[in-house]
């Protein structure tokens, strides 16, 4: 019985390793799968398409028109009546001085215009009664303007006024802080569009001119707009040219202050074979792409032209028709087979 029990348990452990063994041979390396049924990789079919070549920049967004209040006394500040984002209309007062201010003289300036007013009128009425003459009350309104003009140079100096109508992108000052005169105060955008000013190297603004295409890029937002002003000089601190480029608004609402993608068109070359700089096999000062040819893999030398840092015009090595292989590039071979997935 024994022996029989020994007899038994070998026959089970022989039927269990023999088992693990033919499991164990159905198991194929990733290296056999690839040369049984191909290298997975993705295609792109060779068009002919426009070659664009652009210059790139970031730049902040700001108002296609903008407008800053100044000071004009040294004075501490009375009031600010409005805040950032704030809508205003032309003329609209947005800061304010004491009316004591020394240097506005604004008091003495009312009294002097007030007392003037008084007269004229009078005179006016004198003048509608025959009892005075023309040129007196010439001489009268005269000095009542003067007064009015100079009542209007100190309101400026206590109550400095919007501008320009649009919204209000900073403030610079708070009640109680002191100004200087010349100091910005305020800055107010119109609505009407966007405007972006960027710096250009001197070789790549004589690609540019008036009227240049250029979109901005805000997340998953695009203007379209173009170039309106190119600086005649460099600019003395960053030795480059003041290039300015607008944009219609089109309903947008991007924030003033953001900063957007810029892109200068500079050429756009019509049907080309344009391929992405990542595509592309660099060796020995020669470069290749991989080419699917009935599911083969072929690499191929090619000639390239024009490039836009990101992308290649493609000058010969393929045509038309011929599948790209886009993606799996890495774990080619010359001739190696492939299979194509979506």
């Amino acid at each position: 019985m024994k022996r029989k029990y020994i007899l038994i348990l070998v026959l089970t452990l022989t039927l269990l390793f023999s088992g693990c063994g033919r499991k164990k041979s159905q198991f194929k390396t990733l290296q056999q799968i690839q040369q049984e049924q191909g290298i997975p990789v993705r295609v792109k079919t060779v068009e002919l398409e426009t070659f664009v070549q652009e210059l790139i920049y970031n730049a902040a967004l700001s108002g296609r028109e903008e407008s800053s209040g100044q000071a004009l006394v040294s004075e501490v500040v009375n009031s600010v009546k409005a805040k950032i984002g704030d809508r205003v209309t032309a003329g609209q007062i947005i800061v304010t001085f004491p009316r004591n201010t020394p240097s506005a003289q604004y008091e003495q300036a009312l009294t002097a215009y007030n007392a003037a007013k008084t007269t004229y009128e009078r005179m006016r009425n004198l003048y509608a009664n025959g009892a005075i003459s023309r040129q007196e009350l010439d001489n009268i309104e005269t000095q009542f303007k003067v007064t009015e003009a100079n009542l209007n140079a100190s309101d400026k100096m206590i109550n400095v006024r919007a501008p320009i109508s649009g919204i209000i992108t900073s403030i610079s000052v708070s009640p109680g802080e002191r100004s200087y005169p010349g100091q910005n105060l305020f800055t107010i955008s119109t609505t009407n569009g966007y405007k972006a000013k960027i710096m250009v190297a001197d070789k790549d603004a004589l690609k540019l001119k008036i009227g240049t295409p250029a979109t901005a890029t805000w997340e998953n937002i695009t203007l379209t707009g173009n170039i309106s002003k190119i600086s005649l000089a460099l600019d003395p601190y960053q030795k480059a040219i003041p290039v300015e480029v607008t944009f219609p608004s089109k309903g947008h609402s991007i924030r003033f202050g953001s900063t957007a993608q810029i892109k200068l068109q500079v050429l756009a070359k019509p049907n080309c074979i344009v391929v992405n700089r990542e595509h592309i096999v660099n060796e020995n000062d020669k470069q290749f792409v991989w080419i699917n040819q009935n599911n083969y893999a072929i690499k191929r030398e090619i000639t390239t032209g024009l490039d836009n840092q990101l992308q290649f015009e493609v000058i010969s090595g393929i045509e038309p028709g011929e599948q790209l292989i886009v993606e799996g590039m890495s774990l080619l071979t010359d001739k190696a087979l492939i299979r194509v997935i979506e």
